[in-house]
């Protein structure tokens, strides 16, 4: 007799469901090494060959915010720049690279950088569009002549770059030939910098941001802009960054796509395997798994509201619950979620589950440019009254993309507090739609990703399944 983790284990991709009406059916979906193999690759030549970022929308940001650029450290924007997301913040170094970006379009966007990292780990990258480099080193600390201070009087002689030595005994292998070519490259008419501070001085100089109004990040750039004592007056960007990246660039829009339905197929795969007996832990262990075989990485999954990570339960028959689950390719985030049956539930949750499929579909067809966060919930309660249903669904719009969460806010406020977000062309959004009623036998919950378009709002992910009945 199989135990309850040798049946979890057993049913993922044995596609043991029998669906409801508008159900996806087993056959439908692409098997994890399907995706893997046909997608992945295209995911890595979309980051590949140039700035994710929608260059007009930044400009847009800049004169509407009154910004002359932006210097940047965060990880997730200097990837958004450069496509650059090293492990060295992967590690928690803090700010071990930098991007900039000039207001004047006719500036490349610059990437500011550890040399030996830009040879070791950059150049593997192979990305195909131009950036201005400035590269640091190191510096003889014995040439300090400021009294001990910590920082030179002059920007003192940058140590040679390093790279590993050759030992001539074999011809060098393709990948060293590239990286170092890459580098040779890169320090082509610009010398190398002694540390991050005076190459980021360096660079600032280079593209004009040592002046004006500048948006920043990071607390180390403020720090850098104080003790260089530049003229530029450091402004915190969070908003500004924010609405750049609300407004999706086309290699963007096909990185969702791509994470979406991936992330869909991960969580419909994991969810069909649950069984009585099989623990809340189980399940998101399976979600993770199948979301790495579609080339994702798992984020978080909750379960049956429960979204704490050591937060557990056990299924049992009969039972009715939600998934929300959300995993990213190369960053950009899927989220997505579902009812599942185990069996037969209470007939109050199919209820629940009809209930917010109604007002789904009601907000789904409004969707479009011009329409307000505010006005989407109101669509949703509007659509439940009128069939009946005395239930509180949350309908919460929400921007996604390298964040699962990412709209503009109120900086000047102690807490976040998300804006009336008005609805543009090449926006992916969210609309979480869970019951917030208890006393009914169960959860109940449904969401897809819908790019806002010219014409209304198209799914990125498949949507024919509305409960998953296992």
């Amino acid at each position: 007799m199989l135990t309850r983790r040798e049946v979890l284990s057993a049913g993922i991709g044995a596609a043991g469901a029998v669906g409801v009406t508008g159900a996806v059916g087993a056959g439908a979906m692409a098997s994890g090494a399907e995706l893997t193999q046909n997608n992945l690759s295209e995911r890595v030549k979309r980051v590949r060959a140039g700035p994710l970022m929608n260059l007009e929308q930044a400009y847009r940001v800049l004169e509407e915010e009154r910004l002359d650029g932006l210097v940047l450290a965060d990880p997730i924007n200097v990837f958004h720049l450069t496509g650059h997301w090293g492990s060295l913040a992967k590690m928690g170094y803090p700010a071990p690279a930098y991007a900039l970006l000039s207001k004047d379009p006719r500036q490349a966007p610059g990437l500011v950088m550890a040399q030996f990292i830009y040879y070791y780990t950059y150049a593997d990258g192979r990305f195909d569009f131009p950036l201005r480099k400035w590269l640091f080193s190191g510096w003889d600390k014995r040439l300090r002549d400021d009294g001990g201070s910590g920082q030179p009087r002059g920007e003192p002689p940058a140590n040679p770059a390093y790279i590993f030595e050759d030992k001539g005994q074999v011809d060098l292998r393709a990948i060293e030939t590239h990286r170092r070519g890459a580098l040779s490259a890169a320090l082509s008419g610009r010398k190398l910098s002694p540390d991050a501070r005076w190459a980021l001085v360096n660079a600032a100089r280079g593209m004009g941001l040592d002046r004006g109004r500048i948006g920043v990040d990071h607390w180390a750039v403020n720090a850098i802009f104080e003790t260089a004592g530049l003229a530029a007056v450091p402004v915190f960007a969070d908003r500004a960054l924010r609405r750049i990246r609300a407004i999706k660039s086309p290699r963007e829009i096909e990185l969702m796509r791509f994470s979406a339905q991936a992330n869909a197929e991960a969580a419909l795969a994991a969810a069909r395997a649950a069984r009585a007996g099989a623990t809340y832990q189980e399940l998101r262990a399976a979600f993770y798994s199948e979301a790495a075989k579609r080339g994702n990485i798992g984020v978080f999954m909750q379960v049956d509201t429960i979204g704490a990570e050591t937060g557990d339960g056990e299924f049992r028959e009969g039972q009715a619950f939600q998934i929300d689950c959300v995993s990213h390719g190369f960053h950009y985030h899927g989220d997505y979620g579902r009812t599942v049956f185990l069996g037969e539930p209470a007939r109050s949750m199919k209820r629940a589950a009809d209930a917010i499929a109604l007002g789904w579909d009601a907000v789904r067809e409004a969707l479009k440019p011009g329409l307000r966060y505010s006005e989407i919930r109101a669509i949703g309660m509007e659509a439940l009254r009128k069939g009946g249903y005395a239930l509180d669904v949350a309908f919460t719009p929400h921007s996604v993309g390298l964040m699962h969460t990412d709209d503009p806010g109120r900086a000047d406020s102690p807490f976040y507090v998300k804006e009336d977000v008005v609805l543009a062309e090449n926006m992916i959004i969210s609309v979480d739609c869970p019951v917030r009623n208890v006393g009914l036998g169960g959860s109940a919950h449904l969401e897809d990703l819908t790019l806002i378009t010219a014409d209304g709002g198209v799914q990125i992910n498949d949507i024919g399944d509305r409960v998953i009945v296992v």
